[in-house]
């Protein structure tokens, strides 16, 4: 679910993904244009994502409604 957005930042509350290690919980995620151009973008919807982390952060590779 979307809690937030600021700018190309986009924070999610997720179940989490063991194979990332990453705990379920609230992460801020960078967003780019093209993915957030077809993303529903409002907080609180449902969205479903996928991602990859480059360094210390997690980017988003896809996010669209649920």
């Amino acid at each position: 679910m979307i809690a937030a957005l600021n700018g190309q930042a986009v924070t999610l509350d997720h179940e989490g993904a063991s194979a990332a290690k990453l705990a379920a919980g609230r992460t801020v995620f960078q967003g780019y244009g093209d993915i957030l151009a077809e993303a529903p973008l409002t907080p609180g919807a449902r969205v479903a994502f996928k991602f990859h982390k480059v360094g210390d952060a997690w980017d988003l590779v896809e996010l669209k409604a649920r």
